[in-house]
């Protein structure tokens, strides 16, 4: 169904993709794993026919169901032979649509009961058929490209990181969705840095680093004993005893911000209700939840991007305007957010470098070009990039380094309140650890009061101190602590 011969892509930079070969047979699953920048996302879209700006064909072909689909793709094969789930679903809905017209024009369809079927076919109600993707949650809006995708009943499906910013009950019923298909001999090509995601469901594991195959086993082997220091190195981040909580004590200091009965409402309906917490100095709270419990409408509302209905945010006890242009700029720096979707908010003409600096001329008022460029490199160097990266444009980056540059954008701000919302779903397992290292250090080195939004037990096992649960809007009677959670 699938094969790559010694697929060489360039771009002005170098090779992308060096010499990879690979096939896939009509039905089998095969997960395409490793590190943010590897080449993975390049890889998949070489099968759709598709090469990113200032990416080139240099050596090698790519055949689905025996056409090539490089330079140009045969005619008929996106959608109905070989549909595509990007990693970035929220961009590939059209914000002006319903789901309801997005999912009747896949299915080519006059009438909804189509779209209603394959909304329930991802485990999404009925009822969201009316809505617009600014009105879904993050793991609603991935559940909705994927029912787009399988409209057209495909025979091969390029996953692009499908299950990243879902909660688990989302992910179970992602995944129990792919084993229908998969069961039904739709073949799967999985392209993640999560190998957890991807256990009991592919057949094989094939490992990239820097545009090469570097391991290419069956599944369990590579899961038990990987061969490769690539592999070993993923396998042992995700391990679900990977990174101890960091045991801090205290919270006795007053808070930085405080939530108090913060209501707030999208259209008619009511999202949170009534919800208060603290957000201490030195210390990380994460809030957890499932999809669709409101849990970036809060942090929108903390940042002043979503006006709340009722309720109050404080900042050292004085309460805060509830739009972010109302703010002052003292208060606008405080408090910053890292959003869960950085190819959203990073303006895609606009390089790294200019993102980095708006910031640090308008909230930290920097003005010596010298002291800005001196300043954007240490960002760079905080987030693990290189300084180089400044003078690229967001789609000539991977997904993990967007959401890594969206990190350095909030720091760039000098915050001292930094609101994550699920800032690491988009990065690989080891990136994902040194980016919540990373976090902690801030907390203990810089006394930073970190809310992060998250439905991954990982992150909160490494980061957090105490963990709130929102479910229908409203917290939890009480905090648990991380090891409570843990538990």
């Amino acid at each position: 169904m699938l094969a790559i011969e010694n697929l060489v892509l360039s771009s002005a930079r170098g090779p992308v993709l060096r010499g990879v070969s690979l096939t896939a047979a009509a039905g089998e699953t095969l997960a395409v794993v490793g590190p943010s920048g590897s080449g993975k996302t390049t890889l998949a879209l070489s099968v759709l026919g598709h090469l990113r700006p200032g990416v080139t064909l240099t050596g090698g072909r790519v055949r689905v169901d025996g056409h090539d689909t490089l330079p140009t793709p045969h005619p008929g094969l996106r959608g109905r032979t070989v549909a595509y789930l990007g990693q970035d679903a929220g961009t590939t809905l059209n914000p002006y649509r319903r789901l309801s017209d997005t999912l009747r024009t896949a299915l080519g369809a006059r009438d909804d009961r189509g779209a209603r079927d394959l909304l329930d076919r991802v485990g999404l109600p009925a009822s969201l058929a009316r809505r617009r993707p600014a009105e879904l949650s993050g793991g609603q809006q991935q559940r909705a490209a994927l029912a787009a995708a399988l409209a057209r009943e495909p025979r091969l499906l390029v996953l692009d990181e499908p299950t990243s910013a879902l909660d688990p009950v989302a992910r179970a019923e992602v995944r129990a969705e792919l084993a229908r298909v998969r069961a039904a001999g739709v073949g799967l090509l999985w392209i993640t840095h999560d190998l957890s995601s991807v256990e009991g469901l592919v057949d094989r594991v094939v490992v990239l680093d820097d545009g090469r195959i570097v391991e290419d086993a069956p599944a369990r082997r590579v899961l038990a004993s990987p061969a490769s220091a690539t592999a070993a190195a993923l396998v042992d981040a995700a391990s679900p005893t990977a990174g101890a909580p960091p045991g801090r004590t205290g919270g006795a200091a007053p808070a930085l911000l405080r939530v108090e009965g913060l209501t707030a409402t999208r259209g008619t309906r009511r999202v949170l209700e009534n919800v208060g917490l603290s957000v201490h100095p030195g210390r990380c709270l994460a809030v957890t939840g499932p999809s669709g419990s409101g849990k970036t409408t809060l942090a929108r509302c903390l940042a002043g991007l979503h006006p709340p209905v009722g309720g109050a945010v404080l900042l050292d006890g004085r309460p805060l305007p509830r739009q972010a242009h109302k703010r002052r700029t003292a208060d606008r720096a405080a408090v910053q957010l890292v959003p869960q979707s950085p190819a959203e908010t990073l303006h895609p003409r606009q390089t790294v470098r200019d993102a980095l600096t708006r910031p640090l001329r308008v909230l930290r008022g920097m003005r010596v070009q010298r002291e800005i460029d001196e300043e954007v490199e240490r960002l760079l160097d905080l987030v693990r990039l290189p300084a180089e990266h400044a003078r690229r444009l967001p789609g000539r980056l991977s997904g993990g380094q967007r959401q890594r540059v969206a990190i350095a954008r909030a720091l760039a701000a000098a915050p001292r309140v930094l609101l994550c919302d699920e800032m690491t779903s988009a990065l690989d397992s080891v990136t994902q650890a040194s980016v919540l290292d990373l976090v902690r250090d801030l907390c203990e080195e810089q006394s930073l009061g970190v809310l992060v939004i998250t439905h991954d037990p990982q992150v909160v096992r490494r980061v957090a101190d105490d963990v709130s649960v929102l479910e229908q809007g409203g917290l939890r009677p009480r905090d648990l602590t991380a090891a409570e959670q843990a538990g």
